[in-house]
């Protein structure tokens, strides 16, 4: 469902880690206004059930994430309603939505995607800047 969606936004490059030690289920590539290529890793998860406004995050899974030297981008799929939803993964959300670095999850907020979030989300993807907050 994830790598389908990504397909939808007519990326560059789609490709899969060859291990499991990347960190990221899928590494993509959108053309950005410079003439260049803005690489983001993307983390995906699947649920059974609606995610709500945040999503808990293994600690582990989300330092890999949160510590990459590009953009992280999360995918939750709720497969039971065929819904996503993404957030940008940043390692301020280790230090803001945890009580002490011993916590097993991080929150991370997350956001439905309908055709308006899908296209704002390209743009983040595509901008030149590497922006990915949604200021």
């Amino acid at each position: 469902m994830a790598e389908l969606f990504l397909q939808e936004l007519d990326p560059k490059l789609l490709a899969r880690p060859t291990g499991l030690e990347a960190g990221y289920d899928l590494l993509v590539g959108f053309p950005n206004s410079g003439g260049g290529i803005n690489h983001v890793a993307v983390g995906v998860k699947a649920t059974e059930r609606p995610p709500g406004a945040r999503f808990a995050l293994p600690r582990g899974v989300f330092k890999q994430l949160a510590h990459l030297n590009i953009p992280s981008l999360l995918l939750v799929a709720d497969v039971r309603q065929s819904q996503l939803y993404y957030g940008w993964v940043t390692p301020d959300h280790g230090r803001a939505g945890s009580s002490s670095s011993s916590d097993s999850s991080v929150s991370v907020p997350i956001t439905p995607l309908d055709d308006k979030k899908k296209k704002k989300l390209k743009e983040q993807l595509q901008a030149a800047n590497g922006k990915t907050a949604d200021g």
